[in-house]
């Protein structure tokens, strides 16, 4: 029996199960909540409040299982896909090690990493590379083990997520969206594969009308963005976990007439999970029960803990010394010899290159060296920061004619108004107000803009409809590229 816990920052979940082939079976779930101020996106506050929640858990539902795996949702615990040859054992862990971008490491002081594989190919394979800091990981471990508790692994659940999911797409372009306390995570599949997520916050009460505008503006938000990522195929489907039937009945109700209104739903249980009581529950332990699926293979996170721990130095140098003892000492005596032998020879090197660097006129040629060396030093700097100021001078974006051509044929082309609001030389920013009949015209030209390699960013914000002339109109800030 396997068991996974899923923490978030109102509540702990208990899921025993089973996996065979590619099926799992779920035993038993379970919810408790966990005391405000606990836990606050993965990272603990209070230990032992979440050590009473844990024991107080397994007490509850008489919980025999003594060993679990955690799953987390934590900007603490950082997770990339990676595409990777066939490798096993420290070959791999190597590989893993080298892609990790030098930005990720710096974050941690003492980072530590894990990985697991999704699928594989002839030559290829998909893997999911986790990282944590040190401390990170050691106080899950510790709050379990003052709990009574084992932790086997430790693992990202959206990743977890993501993977169970793609079982379930085909070669649909669908978007996932799972509601788990304030935190939405968004994940957009596109043609059958994983395309991006995106995590946000909501502030209202679900089976509310803000509530549902609020997912109305999610929706919006990932329809605008596979636009502007020109992916062609419409988004045939929007399934939602975390609502109970009424919220969903009363939110579908609220999006009827928006754009994908009709093709959001409920999201149900899949044929790969099989619960025998409570099935309609599946998107309320969605992290959890992902857990089942393929993280065995690999190196989890804790075994990444116990390789740097000097428990696992101390068993590998043991090993390393259990070799004939005869063979050991004639290294050792070889060594001594050769070692003498060297020492012999420096020792002479030594007192000659002293003798050398005693000389006046050594002497007196390293100090005239060493004040070229500083005014060197001092001219390089100068040079250096004249070839800054020529590369800054060289790139400093101008807004000229040709920019605003562009922009005004971008908006021609797609019969939108535009109104040239302001310019910050300091910043290259454009600021500029887009206006048309059609919100779908507005759209367009923003991906018209966006397609443009003149600017580096273009941002905008909501939807104002102007109830004079009933047009509409956003505020689009666009940032010139350098060059």
């Amino acid at each position: 029996m396997k068991v996974n816990v899923f923490l978030s920052n109102s509540s702990i979940q208990v899921v025993l199960g089973e996996r065979s082939g590619k099926k799992v079976k779920i035993k038993a779930f379970y919810a408790d909540e966990i005391p405000d101020g606990t836990l606050l996106n993965g990272t603990v506050i209070n230990e032992n409040a979440l050590q009473d929640t844990l024991r107080d858990a397994w007490r509850k539902h008489a919980i025999k299982e003594k060993t679990v795996d955690l799953v987390i949702n934590s900007p603490n615990l950082m997770a990339r896909r990676i595409e990777m040859p066939l490798l096993n054992g420290n070959k791999a862990i190597k590989y893993v090690n080298n892609e990790v971008d030098e930005k990720d490491t710096a974050r941690f002081s003492e980072p530590i990493m894990g990985w697991y594989p999704v699928s594989k190919k002839k030559k290829t394979q998909l893997v999911i590379s986790e990282m944590a800091e040190k401390e990170f990981v050691e106080t899950y471990i510790r709050i379990f083990e003052a709990a009574g508790i084992k932790l086997n692994s430790i693992h990202a659940g959206i990743n977890l997520a993501v993977n169970m999911m793609q079982t379930q797409v085909g070669s649909n372009t669908v978007v996932y969206m799972i509601l788990d306390g304030m935190n939405l995570t968004t994940i957009l599949f596109a043609q059958g594969q994983y395309f991006n997520n995106l995590n946000t916050r909501v502030y209202s009460i679900p089976g509310t009308s803000e509530f549902s505008a609020e997912i109305r503006n999610a929706i919006s938000s990932i329809r605008q963005f596979a636009t502007a990522q020109h992916i062609e195929d419409p988004i045939s489907n929007i399934y939602i976990a975390g609502l109970n039937t009424e919220d969903m009945a009363l939110l579908k109700t609220e999006l009827q007439g928006y754009p994908l209104g009709d093709v959001v739903g409920i999201m149900t249980c899949p044929d790969s999970v099989v619960i025998n009581t409570g099935a309609d529950r599946f998107g309320d332990y969605l992290f959890s029960i992902a857990g089942f699926f393929g993280t065995q293979e690999g190196m989890s996170l804790l075994e990444a803990l116990w390789r740097g721990s000097d428990a696992y130095r101390k068993k590998k140098t043991i090993l390393t010394l259990a070799v004939p003892y005869a063979v050991v000492i004639i290294i050792l005596i070889c060594v001594t010899i050769g070692l003498a032998i060297v020492m012999g020879n420096k020792k002479k090197e030594l007192a000659a290159l002293q003798e050398y660097n005693t000389q006046p006129m050594i002497v007196q040629s390293a100090a005239e060296y060493d004040r070229l060396l500083k005014d060197a030093g001092r001219l390089g700097k100068a040079q250096g920061a004249v070839d800054l100021l020529k590369e800054f001078r060289d790139t400093y974006p101008i807004p000229n004619s040709d920019v605003n051509k562009k922009i005004q044929e971008a908006a021609e082309q797609e019969a939108v108004g535009v109104v040239m609001d302001s310019y910050s030389a300091e910043s290259g920013v454009f600021e500029i107000i887009a206006i048309a009949e059609d919100v779908e015209k507005v759209n367009r030209f923003i991906a018209r803009l966006l397609a443009m390699d003149i600017f580096e960013t273009v941002d905008y914000t909501g939807y104002t409809k102007n109830e004079s002339d009933n047009t509409w109109s956003i505020h689009v800030v666009c940032t010139l590229a350098e060059g």
